[in-house]
């Protein structure tokens, strides 16, 4: 990993993706959560310990989640798309799942306070982050990824190379069985 102008330049992870690829796709992207999970842990430590302490609660609803929050998911957009287009269920669940097939993207891991169904709750979550024409910001997350950014990347080059080569492992394992019956 080396710096470069606005950023970073990844160095190594061609040999990784290249592995990765040729597990079976479900394998590829169990391996994948699972690295990002562990890489993202550091992140959610510091969002944590940055997060405005009026009561508390913003720290505890700070998560790392595999699903995607509503407005990222491709499928639920086009989901919602048609439904608002006075498309049915039907119609709308196949444009859910043909925007997730259509969609790049193996694996996301998402680090940041949970969802809240209370209105109230998520706009002070926003609030505290960003700030609004009252309240300067108080932001959280975005420092931690500033801090912490170089640790997950390192993270995920380790523990990726260990899980794909503990996936191949169980892969052989489980041919060698089959063979044997």
């Amino acid at each position: 990993m080396a710096p470069n102008k606005g950023g970073i330049r990844l160095e190594g992870f061609k040999e990784l993706e290249r592995a990765l690829m040729e597990l079976p796709k479900a394998t590829a992207r169990n391996v994948g959560k699972r690295t990002l999970v562990k890489a993202a842990q550091p992140i959610k430590n510091k969002a944590q310990s940055l997060a405005p302490k009026d009561t508390g609660e913003l720290k505890q609803r700070i998560v790392v989640s595999t699903k995607a929050p509503a407005n990222h998911d491709p499928g639920d957009i086009a989901y919602s798309k048609v439904m608002q287009g006075g498309g049915d269920q039907g119609q709308a669940v196949a444009a859910m799942r043909a925007a997730r097939r259509a969609s790049n993207t193996l694996t996301e891991v998402f680090v940041g306070p949970a969802h809240t169904r209370n209105k109230q709750a998520a706009e002070k979550t926003i609030v505290q982050e960003f700030g609004s024409k009252d309240q300067p910001g108080k932001p959280y997350m975005r420092p931690a990824w500033d801090s912490e950014k170089d640790t997950a990347l390192e993270i995920i080059k380790t523990e990726l190379g260990n899980e794909i080569t503990k996936a191949t492992q169980r892969a052989a394992k489980r041919a060698a069985k089959r063979v044997k019956t």
